[in-house]
């Protein structure tokens, strides 16, 4: 899972700035009409699914921290540290105990092979991986807010967090792709 997030600050300020009225316009679809085929969590698991993000993408952080000599990359990875870290505190304020689904399960499955993935490697080899997972994690995560947690969301306070989250979580991604492709693919 561990598919993190991290150029140019017009670029990522408009991206925040655009993204809140996207999502909201997503959002209000998706509460009223699921997709179809949408499996449905409790929403105990979509905590515990939401956690084990945090959990994942702080880790793959610390490791760019570690491995990186990258300035861009180590600025993303402390950024995803602050966010998903905030992001962790206010999912505690929801005051739902999470559980474990399946979807948590393959989420830390997927952190776990890309932390042995990651702890394989270093340098610009180390940097392509990571963003790379960034930008695949993330999108990840998007697909399963719009598929499968705002749906499964019946409290206002879940309900809240996640229309809070998504949006800076979209512009985790496109951080993260812009960093990616400035990489190259050697």
């Amino acid at each position: 899972m561990m598919k993190l997030i991290s150029g140019g600050a017009v670029v990522a300020l408009a991206a925040v700035l655009c993204a809140p009225v996207q999502a909201q316009n997503t959002r209000s679809t998706h509460l009223s009409n699921p997709p179809a085929g949408a499996d449905l969590l409790s929403e105990a698991g979509v905590v515990g699914a939401l956690q084990t993000v945090d959990h994942n993408e702080t880790e793959a952080a610390q490791a760019a921290l570690a491995r990186s000599k990258n300035e861009d990359v180590l600025a993303f990875a402390r950024q995803m540290i602050v966010d998903h870290g905030e992001a962790s505190r206010k999912l505690n304020d929801v005051g739902i105990q999470p559980v474990n689904s399946e979807v948590n399960r393959k989420l830390k499955e997927n952190g776990k092979m890309t932390s042995r993935k990651l702890n394989r490697l270093e340098g610009p080899a180390f940097d392509r991986a990571y963003m790379a997972a960034m930008v695949d994690g993330h999108q990840t995560v998007l697909d399963k807010i719009d598929k499968k947690f705002i749906p499964s969301s019946k409290s206002g306070m879940l309900s809240s967090h996640l229309q809070e989250r998504r949006p800076v979580i979209e512009s985790h991604l496109e951080h993260a792709r812009r960093i990616k492709a400035s990489l190259g693919s050697k």
